[in-house]
């Protein structure tokens, strides 16, 4: 049973004065829901009726006022566990690369331990059966009509065989013929379990007969609640669709009042029991005593002809968050090597970058001949050897500097291309899997694991591509190769922290290309930043510090006298280069953590 005793939610408004200082976006709702109960809540657009939907998943938080399911006071007692909710947002909750059964598999791996048990196949078989997606299990979700997309957010949320099934607007935007079936689903399952309530925002007013009870929203706050024939009495009016008519004839404070006083009479009428705040006793007791509460009420009859027999769901207990893990990398890796635009354009990157950095020194990079120390008696002759060794230094030097900077340079832009969209691609879906119980954790180290690869097959192969062509670079492969890594790694986090901050991709995309397009002119390979600057630029450029300590690796050969007559910069150490980029890759890993666990469901 679903109560609310005077919920209020109020958020700062735009303005200083009195009136604007506080906008009610809930106002006094007070309801009563029995089970086995398919409720609508309809009202004009920015009546709060999805506002008054998230508040129930505890998406939003009311500010003052009760909730109570299942006589537990949700205000004061932990939230509802997830198996025990189901929530349908407005959006796909479902990725268009996979088939509808394999995303009800996922789902129910994600959120259940029936994968290792018995009752995983003919759970998911139930599922299919009574959404009507049986003959539809292997198609992939972009192929689906929106109706079908709306009977697959339905079935992700029965894998929990949930008592409190919340659906937003899945009826909305549908054709009549979608729109009479997937009420007559919500009907079906409104009856699947014995304390199951369902409930629906839609802006549709044709099938209201379909539902138990309406509730009528109206500027945030409680209109009418009851059957729809007894809407109809309450507003006088003959047709559904006259009743948002009728509510611009009255302030809202007025309809609220009304209610209020009418509320008791039209729920002992029709076989609700009005809201009211429990005894403190009962609540002691674990919620209301039998004699107290009435459960006689009036209830539309289902046909259930062709629905399969309901079937009973073990007891639902989360899995571990290394199921979770192994279960999101497992999707993730079927969705990439499925999307054969984001295939061809990784092997591109990965075959057409080193071979740009490779054009550069196709002739290789010639030994540099040490300056004679015999004196010479012919001045001009001394002179004119001075002068090419010097130019044969400035070209060496400037081509080592250049083919390595530009090897870091290309291996951040591939990292930037795999993490920027990453998490903002996909956030909605997200967030309806962290309400389901997703961990965090889980969710982060699949992405680092799936990343991962990437930041290893690019870097190294980029490495060893080049130093194979050029016929070797001057100094330790090894310490270039794992300082590549590092630069890959360390934007590949930073770019996975801007995506998971980010509330959409598209912005995520565009922060991530400005990273990486200051890289070189920041690095100090080119220019030399002024002193006041340098000392605040370089700790935040991933590329200066790969390319730094690769030009120390060369210490102990001719080519980094010649490197350093091309740089006024600074170098470091291979080492402090190594942890300044590890540090990087924690920064960018902190940043994902957070990000991916802050709400953005107004995204």
């Amino acid at each position: 049973m679903l109560k609310a005793l005077n919920v209020c939610l109020e958020i700062d408004g735009p303005g200083d004065s009195d009136e604007n200082a506080t906008l009610h976006l809930l106002r006094e709702v007070s309801f009563n829901v029995p089970p086995a109960h398919l409720v609508a809540i309809v009202g004009p657009s920015g009546c709060g009726k999805t506002t008054l939907l998230k508040v129930i998943t505890g998406i939003l938080q009311q500010t003052s006022g009760e909730l109570h399911w299942d006589g537990r006071d949700l205000s004061d007692e932990e939230d509802l566990h997830p198996s025990d909710l189901g929530y349908v947002p407005q959006f796909s909750v479902a990725y268009d690369l996979l088939t509808v059964e394999e995303s009800i598999a996922s789902a129910m791996v994600l959120r259940t331990q029936l994968a290792q048990t018995e009752d995983f196949i003919p759970s998911l078989d139930y599922i299919l059966e009574v959404t009507g997606l049986t003959h539809l299990s292997d198609r992939q979700v972009k192929v689906l009509s929106g109706g079908q997309k709306r009977r697959l957010g339905l079935a992700l949320e029965l894998v929990t065989d949930p008592c409190l099934l919340l659906c937003d607007e899945v009826t909305s935007g549908l054709d009549p013929k979608s729109e009479h079936e997937i009420t007559d689903l919500l009907r079906v399952l409104s009856r699947g379990h014995p304390k199951r309530v369902v409930v629906n925002v839609t802006h549709s007013l044709a099938s209201l007969d379909a539902y138990d009870s309406v509730m009528v929203m109206y500027q945030g706050v409680l209109a009418f609640h009851g059957p729809p024939k007894a809407m109809m009495h309450y507003f006088a009016v003959e047709h559904p669709e006259d009743v948002y008519l009728k509510l611009t004839e009255r302030k809202k404070d007025d309809w609220r009042e009304s209610w209020e006083k009418h509320r008791d009479t039209y729920y002992k009428r029709h076989g609700f029991d009005g809201p009211r705040v429990l005894p403190e006793d009962e609540v002691k007791n674990g919620g209301p005593s039998k004699t107290s509460v009435r459960e006689e009420r009036v209830v539309a009859d289902v046909d259930m002809t062709g629905v399969p027999e309901h079937h009973e769901f073990p007891p639902i207990e989360m899995p571990s968050m290394m199921t979770q893990l192994f279960e999101l990398l497992k999707r993730r890796w079927t969705i990439f090597r499925r999307d054969s635009a984001q295939v061809w354009l990784h092997l591109a990157m990965l075959v057409g970058f080193p071979l740009l950095v490779v054009i550069f020194a196709l002739d290789g990079i010639k030994p540099l001949q040490a300056l004679s120390t015999h004196q010479n008696d012919n001045v001009q002759q001394e002179y004119q050897q001075l002068k090419k060794h010097g130019e044969e230094q400035l070209k060496a030097g400037g081509l080592v500097s250049g083919l390595i900077m530009l090897q870091v340079v290309l291996v951040t832009l591939m990292a930037s291309n795999n993490a920027a969209r990453e998490i903002a691609s996909e956030r909605l879906i997200l967030e309806r899997e962290k309400l389901g119980g997703l961990h965090p954790f889980a969710y982060v180290g699949s992405k680092v694991i799936f990343l991962g690869f990437f930041v290893l097959a690019q870097s190294l192969w980029m490495g060893f591509f080049v130093d194979m062509v050029v016929g070797g670079l001057p100094g330790d492969l090894v310490i270039r190769l794992v300082l590549l890594a590092l630069a890959s790694a360390a934007m590949t986090s930073i770019c996975l922290g801007i995506s998971a901050m980010s509330k959409t991709p598209e912005k995520a995309t565009i922060l991530c290309i400005y990273l990486v397009g200051f890289q070189l002119p920041l690095s100090g390979a080119v220019l030399t930043l002024p002193d006041w600057l340098e000392n605040w630029v370089q700790p935040l450029i991933a590329a200066f510090w790969s390319w730094s300590g690769s030009l120390t690796s060369m210490r102990s050969t001719a080519f980094y006298d010649a490197v350093r007559q091309v740089t006024d910069t600074d170098l470091v150490t291979p080492a402090i280069a190594g942890f300044v980029l590890f540090v990087h890759v924690l920064v960018g890993l902190s940043m994902s953590l957070v990000g991916v666990q802050r709400s953005q469901w107004d995204s």
